[in-house]
């Protein structure tokens, strides 16, 4: 996600509906399909794999695991959140809505899979659309699904717009009905490039991180109009 520099004060993060939030890119660790990752791919589109339904735990390469150490949370490649043990637990007992947990492996070329002690936060609740008042998200080799295709020009500042109406049934935990991010997807998960969602949460996982003292994380508050 783009807007790396904008800033917020807690104020205006606190009294966010929802805040978009993404990781620095250069610390991410490589993961999903192409290391062994899994998908349910019936309802996802045919030609850039938005939509598809993880079905396994998250496999990352092991070549990976340094950018791991002495982190609190992360995020993989294709933007999916992982939370150590004990934030995932502050997570799990804090009674929020639409979040799950999926376990997090390393996967090794001779040592095969070895389980690590981080969670994959998992959101059971997708947005409508975006309307179109948001600005930095450009349609540039936008798929017949209308889901994938967007640019994000560092030039324009992103900034993400609901209508009221569309948080009528948000939770906690969220994403985003647009995948961003390049594709390459001709049938086989396993040779696939997916575009992701983004993580959309409410002001309570954004304190339980500042409290976890973690970082690396950028905050977007979503702005919110009256319905179009």
């Amino acid at each position: 996600m783009e807007g790396r520099n904008d800033c917020f004060t807690d104020e205006e993060l606190e009294s966010a509906r929802l805040i978009a939030m993404s990781y620095d890119v250069n610390a991410t660790v490589f993961a999903g399909p192409r290391v062994g990752t899994t998908y349910d791919m019936s309802e996802a589109c045919k030609r850039c794999g938005a939509g598809a339904r993880q079905t396994s735990a998250m496999i990352i390469d092991g070549e990976y695991l340094h950018r791991l150490e002495g982190r609190r949370a992360a995020s993989t490649s294709y933007d999916d959140v992982l939370a150590d043990e004990k934030l995932a637990r502050t997570l799990a007992e804090s009674g929020l809505t639409g979040i799950s947990f999926r376990g997090v492996f390393a996967a090794f070329e001779k040592r095969g899979h070895i389980q690590l002690p981080w969670r994959q936060l998992c959101a059971a609740h997708t947005m409508p659309p975006l309307s179109p008042r948001s600005t930095g998200i450009v349609p540039s080799e936008l798929c017949a699904c209308g889901r994938s295709g967007f640019d994000t020009p560092s030039e324009i500042p992103t900034r993400l717009v609901y209508r009221a109406s569309d948080l009528v049934d948000i939770h906690d935990v969220n994403v985003t009905w647009e995948w961003f991010g390049d594709s390459r997807f001709d049938g086989d998960v396993r040779d696939a490039l997916f575009p992701a969602p983004w993580f959309l949460v409410t002001p309570k996982i954004w304190r339980i991180f500042q409290g976890a003292g973690v970082t690396g994380f950028d905050w977007l508050p979503i702005r919110v109009v009256d319905d179009e």
